[in-house]
């Protein structure tokens, strides 16, 4: 994991205007859609879903879980397609998600997101870069509309 982290720190420095060098990488916890789901919904559990997965949810950032922030994501395996890969981390979908997670994670340590007018405005960045891998990568995206997506998940 750490290969793939680092690698992928890597594109977002080399796709984006976002430092990454010397930044270290955050702690990484594998969950199962059930704890994922229960991660998510933590602060209203009320409106946990009743059959206790929430399929829209594949990981979260925790910019002040851990030393330096925390990504709770999604365990390769219970990725969509991930029975195509022998070795589900090689899932493009999954690393995408991933990657999705450290753009937030580079935008928190390097004080990016302290200008924002509120903490969903580093959401496009990290939906256009994801969607910049993806096509690098030669992945279908399967958010077609991801330039809307990544507008609206933006809006404060």
């Amino acid at each position: 994991m750490e290969a793939l982290v680092e690698a992928l720190m890597q594109w977002i420095g080399d796709h984006s205007d976002l430092k990454v060098a010397n930044l270290t990488p955050p702690e990484i916890v594998m969950m199962s859609p059930e704890e994922l789901t229960r991660e998510f919904y933590s602060d209203a559990p009320d409106l946990l879903p009743e059959d206790g997965v929430d399929d829209r949810v594949n990981a979260l950032y925790a910019a002040s879980d851990g030393q330096v922030g925390t990504i709770y994501l999604l365990a390769p395996e219970a990725v969509p397609d991930a029975k195509y890969y022998d070795d589900p981390m090689e899932n493009p979908f999954f690393r995408e998600v991933l990657l999705h997670e450290l753009v937030h994670h580079v935008q928190w340590q390097t004080k990016l997101n302290e200008s924002w007018a509120c903490p969903r405005e580093g959401e496009k960045q990290a939906y256009i870069l994801g969607g910049r891998y993806l096509h690098a990568v030669g992945a279908t995206d399967p958010l077609p509309n991801r330039m809307f997506w990544a507008h609206m998940y933006s809006l404060c």
